[in-house]
C-alpha cells in the first residue's frame, strides 16, 4: 500500500511538471510561431504576388 501511494505522489508531481511546462512553455512559443509563420507567408504571397487590389 505505502508502494501505491509514492507511486500515485510521483505520478502527481510528474502532470504537474507537465501542465506547468506546457501551459508556461510550449502553448506560448506555438502561439508565436505559428503567427510569425502566418506573418511570413502573408509576407511572401505579397512579394511574389503583389499587394492585393481593389
Amino acid at each position: 500500500m505505502n508502494q501505491q501511494t509514492s507511486s500515485t505522489g510521483t505520478e502527481k508531481k510528474g502532470e504537474w511538471k507537465l501542465f506547468i511546462f506546457l501551459t508556461v512553455f510550449l502553448f506560448p512559443i506555438l502561439a508565436t510561431v505559428s503567427v510569425f509563420g502566418y506573418g511570413f507567408v502573408i509576407w511572401m504571397s505579397h512579394i511574389l504576388f503583389g499587394l492585393p487590389t481593389h
